[in-house]
């Protein structure tokens, strides 16, 4: 029985012939060729004709209606660039006798690896921006005023994420190419690199700007803010980017703000939560009840501590933040503990746990390259004038989700929560159920400070000239 390809050709059982759409390997007569020997080499397109079928000449190109010779068809060469590609790894350096070229057998290595992690930068970048608006249109914008949830938009935002997790995973990787090449070799050109770092990465920082790194928890570098290595033009862009405040941490907590947890999900979350540590210390330490339900209480605190009080080491924090993030915690931990009853849940779970992994990910990236740096040039100062491994190893310590990381402290086991049902009196059967209309009473999101107010942060890097 015949069945349709993707390609919308017909695929008919082995044991029947029949001709090739495009008419290759056909006798005069239309009847399709027989290939008795298996030995026999596979046909080869007719002369003048490509592998597609397309009318060509030896040179690729065509001639059209007026017989004017037109564009040769696409190649690979032409495609990928090719040829422009390879001159680019000359190591332009004012500090080379002649202003540029390789130096050193080893330097051709270390160009190509941090192009080939600025080009996955690239990806990464459209990848996270298309995320964005994708989570924003299908949580929170367009519907908004129906609460209807727009599962066309959401279906992509998982997989561009867990792409951009890849893409970190391969960009740490490369560090592994690189040292293949012994720390001795990387000194015989280094210094024709000085003042330029990959401190100066211009991708890198919109990275992290787009997925929503707080700049107020950014190590200064030689008393200045980082963006200040880079060129100004660069620099006017990322601080700009910072003030519309358009990230996917700020997004995500957008969408959280709009999920409505019933009123009674936190007081049995706490009471669930208590009974379970109860059980343990009477099952698992042999403790008495009073002293069982003591601990208990105190573990109780502990969790109240984390939602209610959230991030109180960062001291810049205003209340009416600490208020914002309280809310996104506690619809964070309603949402992920109901994933598996409903499928509006289900789906934003999953994408809350894409993006814990994105962090991961990145979290590795500087991770590994810390540790390429030490194993090559040691605790030497970069050559940007950075602290060099001193410097990175501080940065392992941000972190961007920070209420979906805290999520890990307080989770309890779902099967002894009450159902969604006995929560709400019965299953929702409508997104406009499970979603307020805006984010705030005041309809939208409030930021509880000004990201410049402090001379520590970004309205204090006008005049500063700092590496």
């Amino acid at each position: 029985k015949a069945t349709v390809s993707v390609l919308n050709w017909p695929i008919v059982p082995s044991s029947h012939t029949m001709s090739c759409p495009f008419g290759y390997g056909e006798k005069a007569n239309g009847a399709p060729k027989q290939h008795a020997d298996p030995q026999q080499p596979p046909l080869s397109p007719r002369p003048g004709f490509s592998v597609l079928g397309f009318e060509t000449e030896p040179d690729t190109a065509f001639t059209n209606e007026e017989g004017k010779r037109g564009k040769r068809l696409c190649n690979y060469t032409d495609y990928i660039q090719t040829e422009a590609l390879l001159q680019l790894q000359e190591g332009e350096s004012v500090m080379k006798p002649e202003g540029t070229g390789m130096m050193h057998h080893e330097e051709l290595l270390f160009i190509v690896t941090h192009q080939s992690i600025e080009l996955w930068f690239k990806v990464l970048l459209k990848d996270l921006a298309k995320s964005q608006r994708l989570l924003h249109s299908g949580f929170v914008g367009g519907s908004q005023e129906l609460g209807i949830v727009n599962w066309k938009d959401l279906a992509l935002v998982g997989q561009y994420l867990r792409r951009a997790t890849m893409i970190w995973h391969h960009a740490a990787d490369s560090f592994a190419v690189l040292q293949t090449m012994h720390p001795a070799d990387f000194l015989e050109f280094r210094d024709y690199l000085v003042p330029a770092s990959g401190f100066q990465s211009f991708q890198f920082r919109k990275i992290e700007i787009l997925m929503g790194l707080d700049e107020q928890s950014r190590e200064m570098c030689n008393n200045a803010h980082v963006f200040n290595a880079l060129l100004p033009e660069q620099k006017a862009e990322c601080l700009k980017s910072v003030k519309n405040d358009v990230s996917m941490r700020t997004t995500v907590e957008d969408v959280l703000l709009r999920v409505a947890v019933p009123s009674n999900f936190m007081a049995e979350f706490y009471r669930c939560t208590e009974e379970l540590h109860i059980m343990r210390q009477k099952g698992m330490a042999s403790l008495s009840e009073d002293r069982a339900r003591e601990l208990a209480k105190e573990a109780v605190q502990g969790i109240r501590d984390v939602i209610e009080r959230p991030d109180t080491n960062r001291a810049h924090i205003a209340e009416i933040d600490q208020q914002r993030e309280q809310r996104v915690i506690e619809a964070a931990l309603y949402v992920s503990s109901y994933r598996q009853e409903h499928p509006c849940f289900a789906v934003l779970s999953e994408i809350l746990d894409e993006l814990v992994a994105l962090e991961e990910g990145l979290l590795l990236f500087r991770s590994r390259h810390l540790h390429n740096v030490e194993r090559v040039i040691g605790r030497r100062l970069g050559t940007g004038g950075s602290s060099g491994a001193e410097y990175l190893a501080k940065t392992r310590e941000y972190r961007i989700f920070t209420v979906l990381w805290s999520l890990r402290k307080i989770f309890i086991r779902s099967t002894i929560l009450p159902t969604l049902s006995e929560l709400h009196g019965g299953i929702p059967t409508h997104d406009v159920d499970l979603f307020r209309q805006t984010t705030s009473p005041a309809g939208g999101r409030k930021l509880g400070r000004d990201p410049f107010h402090s001379s520590n942060t970004l309205d204090a890097m006008d005049g500063q000239n700092g590496h």
